[in-house]
C-alpha cells in the first residue's frame, strides 16, 4: 500500500476521533441546541469519512489533498476542542453553587504586641461582640477560641458596631470578634471611616454553609432571577453588602426580559434571619444571599427562583485579560480608593482593571451619589461584555475563563443555563426593558448599624408599578419601554407639583446623612 494512501487513512481516522471528542465536549456544555448539535455531528463525522474515501483514489493529487484537508481539520478541531473544554470547565465552576462563606475574625490593634489568640487570652483580654452579627457564627468562633486555648474567654456584648468600636478605642475591650462584612460596613461609614486599617487579625474562622433553597417547580419559560452586585476583594462566595440589586424577569415565550433595579439604600423590612427588622437593602446581604432574595420578594410580592452574584472586584482580572475597556463618562471627576487616586475626564476614557474599579466605586464625587455610581457600574459591565464579544478576546480566552470563577456564581444548574442560551439562539431578538424604583431621602435607624443613617424611603407607587410590570411580563403580556418611560415622566411631574418645602429638621437630617 502506498505511503500517501496510508497517511490519508491514518489522518482521517485521527480526524474522526477528534471530531467525536469535539462533539462530546460541545454537547456537554449544554449551550448548543440539540438540533444544531445533531446537524453539526453529522457533518463532522461525514467529513473524515469523505476524506477516507478520497485517500483511496488512485490520483496522487487527490491523496495529497485528502492529507492536507485532514491535517487542517485536525488542527482546527483540536483548537476548538480546547476552547470548548475550558468553557465547560469554567461553567462547572460558577454554576450550581449553593454554598456561601461567612468570615468571622478576631482582631486586635495593629500596634498591639499580642500576635496570637493564646497571648490575648493569657493577658486577660476582653473580647467585644455585636448583637447584629450572626449569633450562631459568633458563638461557634468563641467556642473555637476556647477549645484552642483551653480556657474560657470574657466577652462583652454591644447593640451597635459603633458603640463596640468606641469601647475598643477607650480600652474597655482589647479585642473584637466580628464578621468581615460588618467591619467593612463600619469602614464605609462616616462615623468610623477605614477603621479596620488600625487592626490586625490574630485568628480566622471561615464558616461555609449551605444556602437553603425552597423546593419548587420552576418553569424556565417564565421566572424571576436575582442579580446581586457586590464590591469586595476576596471570594465571591463571601457574605457581603449588596450594592447592586436587580430582579431579572425572563419570559422565553414572549422573548422579554425586564430588569427592575432597587437602590442599595432602600429602607426595607428584612426577612430571615432578622424578620421584621428595618434596614437598608444593601445590609441584607450581610446575612446571606437568601436574606436579600426574601427581602426583595417581600417588597415586590413576587418569587425569585434563582440568584446570580456578581463581584465587581472580579472585573479587574477580566479587564486586565482583555487589554482594558473604553467608557464614556458623563462627568469629569476624581475617585479616591484604598488602591489609589484616579482622574477621569468627561467623554471616552480607556481604563485598565485597577482604574475600572476606581470608576465604579466613585459615589461622593456626584450630586446623584449612588444613582450615578449605579450607572457607572452598568457602563463598565456593558463595555466589558462588548470587549468580550470582540475578536481580541480570543487572544487570552483561557485567562478570561479562569477569571470567571472569581467574577460570579449562580445556583442555576449548567443544564438550566444551557437551556436559556439555547432559547436565545432559537428565538432570535429579545426585548430588554429596564425600570428603577425611587424614593425620598431620609435618616432612620438601621438594624445592622444599631444607629441612624441615610436611607431612601420607598415610593409606594413605584414599588406597586414594579410589581405590576413583573406580573405582566411573567404572564406574557406585551410591555414596551415607552410606556415605562411615560410612567416615570408623569411621576416626576407629579413629584414636582406636589413637592413641599422641606422643614428645617428634614434639611438638617439630609445634610448629616451618611452612606453606610
Amino acid at each position: 500500500m502506498k505511503p500517501l494512501k496510508i497517511s490519508g487513512y491514518i489522518l482521517s481516522g485521527i480526524q474522526l476521533i477528534v471530531s467525536i471528542v469535539a462533539i462530546y465536549f460541545a454537547m456537554s456544555t449544554k449551550l448548543v441546541p440539540f438540533h444544531i448539535g445533531i446537524i453539526a455531528s453529522i457533518i463532522l463525522v461525514a467529513i473524515p469519512v469523505g476524506i477516507f474515501f478520497l485517500a483511496r483514489l488512485e490520483s496522487k493529487k487527490l491523496r495529497i489533498l485528502a492529507i492536507v484537508l485532514s491535517s487542517i481539520f485536525i488542527i482546527g478541531l483540536s483548537i476548538a476542542t480546547y476552547y470548548i473544554y475550558i468553557t465547560n470547565k469554567a461553567m462547572d465552576k460558577v454554576t450550581g453553587k449553593t454554598t456561601e462563606v461567612d468570615e468571622i475574625n478576631v482582631y486586635v490593634a495593629k500596634d498591639d504586641e499580642v500576635a496570637s489568640i493564646n497571648e490575648a487570652v493569657d493577658k486577660g483580654y476582653k473580647f467585644g461582640i455585636v448583637t447584629t452579627d450572626d449569633s450562631a457564627h459568633i458563638q461557634e468562633t468563641i467556642q473555637k477560641v476556647e477549645e484552642s486555648v483551653g480556657a474560657d474567654v470574657e466577652t462583652v456584648e454591644y447593640d451597635s458596631i459603633f458603640v463596640l468600636i468606641g469601647a475598643f478605642e477607650n480600652g474597655v475591650i482589647q479585642s473584637i470578634i466580628t464578621s468581615k462584612g460588618t467591619l467593612a460596613m463600619a469602614d464605609a461609614s462616616e462615623e468610623t471611616p477605614d477603621f479596620s486599617k488600625g487592626l490586625k487579625v490574630i485568628m480566622e474562622n471561615t464558616i461555609t454553609e449551605e444556602i437553603e433553597e425552597e423546593e419548587e417547580e420552576v418553569s424556565l419559560d417564565h421566572f424571576c432571577i436575582y442579580f446581586s452586585g457586590i464590591d469586595t476583594f476576596g471570594s465571591v462566595t463571601a457574605k457581603s453588602r449588596s450594592d447592586v440589586n436587580i430582579i431579572g424577569v425572563v419570559n422565553t415565550e414572549s422573548k422579554e426580559i425586564l430588569l427592575v433595579s432597587t437602590p442599595r439604600d432602600y429602607y426595607v423590612q428584612l426577612q430571615d434571619p432578622n424578620k421584621g427588622k428595618m434596614d437598608k437593602l444593601t445590609h441584607a446581604g450581610l446575612y446571606g444571599i437568601e436574606s436579600s432574595m426574601h427581602t426583595l420578594e417581600n417588597l415586590y410580592g413576587t418569587n425569585l427562583s434563582y440568584y446570580v452574584r456578581l463581584n465587581f472586584s472580579g472585573f479587574q482580572n477580566i479587564i486586565e485579560q482583555i487589554g482594558g475597556i473604553d467608557v464614556n463618562s458623563e462627568y469629569s471627576f476624581e475617585s479616591i480608593t484604598e488602591e489609589g487616586q484616579y482622574q477621569f475626564a468627561k467623554g471616552v476614557n480607556h481604563l485598565n482593571g485597577e482604574q475600572a474599579l476606581g470608576y465604579v466605586r466613585a459615589r461622593y464625587a456626584f450630586t446623584d451619589g449612588d444613582r450615578q455610581r449605579g450607572r457607572n457600574q452598568m457602563q463598565v459591565v456593558k463595555a466589558t461584555i462588548e470587549k468580550l464579544e470582540s475578536p481580541e478576546a480570543l487572544k487570552n480566552y483561557s485567562g478570561i475563563m479562569d477569571s470567571l470563577e472569581g467574577l460570579f456564581q449562580t445556583d442555576m444548574s449548567k443544564d438550566d443555563v444551557g437551556y436559556l442560551v439555547q432559547k436565545t439562539l432559537d428565538n432570535g431578538e429579545w426585548t430588554v426593558l429596564t425600570y428603577s424604583v425611587s424614593g425620598s431621602d431620609s435618616e432612620k435607624t438601621c438594624f445592622s448599624l444599631g444607629s441612624a443613617a441615610y436611607v431612601m424611603t420607598p415610593n409606594d407607587s413605584d414599588v406597586k408599578y414594579g410589581h405590576e410590570l413583573i406580573e405582566r411580563v411573567l404572564a406574557g403580556e406585551k410591555v414596551t419601554q415607552d410606556e415605562i418611560n411615560v410612567y416615570i415622566e408623569n411621576k416626576d411631574q407629579e413629584d414636582l407639583i406636589t413637592e413641599e418645602k422641606p422643614t428645617e429638621e428634614e434639611t438638617t437630617e439630609s445634610s448629616s446623612s451618611s452612606g453606610n
